[in-house]
């Protein structure tokens, strides 16, 4: 069956992405089908990050996506590949997407007329709660990626049982930047690793340094992988460097924040990594 596709206008998407199970790769492969039948005139940057690389190019089968290979190991290395594929975008607005979520195709394309025509903001969220989507609702998004599945879910206070309030507020998951604001407050901090904190610490960061990051009231869509809670994990990075780095940019000096910031924005000035790419 045809379906009409939503114009990105030459939008540049960086994922960044780990195949850390098989769930998060049944998930990569849902999300970029669901790109693929939604969207036309963009780029993704698959930002992979692993000791081998696992993204198969005959599974995807779409051209519009470019392959960046960077090898590592330890903690997934989320930041630091999201500063690549800014590097690689030339639009003028990039899109953040993570490996498991999925926008309201209307708040999407929202987010890119708002950027693109207007100058009310310089990061925008295509959403607020983030909505945790497992089961057979989940499978027949996987069979056929159409975000008409999750109509149900605009009320998070009236979710059906494959469904579950993840985070009643998230930064990450889905962001729209200007490339230039990104660039000018430094990105995401590379020093960062893991999960947890480092979405946080580039919100404090960049509203405290003036960028105006607004959100939409509507829910994002979370494909499920490991728990349905994020309770035990968020406990768990509890002191740890990155939300400790999280904290200190809410509360440093400005003066200090700014010199920060400045440091960081040297990544955007010279080639600072090595990748494969096709």
């Amino acid at each position: 069956m045809s379906q009409f596709r939503h114009s990105l206008r030459e939008l540049d998407i960086v994922i960044p992405y780990r195949e850390a199970s098989d769930e998060r790769r049944e998930n990569l492969y849902a999300v970029l089908a669901h790109l693929a039948l939604t969207y036309s005139d963009y780029r993704i940057w698959l930002i992979e990050a692993d000791e081998t690389p696992k993204f198969e190019w005959s599974r995807a089968g779409d051209s519009h996506i470019r392959h960046v290979f960077v090898p590592h190991r330890g903690a997934f290395p989320k930041a630091a590949l999201c500063n690549i594929g800014a590097k690689l975008a030339t639009s003028p607005v990039i899109c953040f997407h993570d490996a498991d979520s999925i926008g309201n195709p209307m708040q999407m394309m929202s987010c890119v007329a708002s950027m693109l025509d207007g100058d009310e903001s310089e990061v925008l969220c295509p959403y607020s709660k983030v909505v945790n989507v497992t089961g057979a609702l989940k499978q027949s998004f996987v069979q056929l990626p159409r975000f008409d599945w999750f109509a149900q879910l605009l009320d998070p206070a009236n979710l059906p049982p494959d469904a579950q309030l993840l985070y009643l507020g998230a930064n990450g998951g889905i962001v729209f930047f200007r490339r230039d604001a990104y660039a000018r407050v430094g990105g995401y901090n590379a020093q960062l690793e893991g999960w947890g904190g480092e979405d946080d610490e580039l919100f404090s960061r960049a509203t405290r340094l003036g960028l105006r990051w607004h959100s939409f009231l509507v829910p994002l869509i979370h494909l499920h992988h490991d728990v349905s809670s994020r309770e035990p994990a968020i406990a768990a990075t509890r002191g740890s460097k990155n939300v400790m780095a999280a904290e200190a940019a809410r509360t440093m000096p400005l003066v200090e924040l700014e010199e920060m910031a400045t440091r960081l924005s040297e990544n955007f000035r010279a080639p600072t990594f090595q990748a494969r790419t096709k």
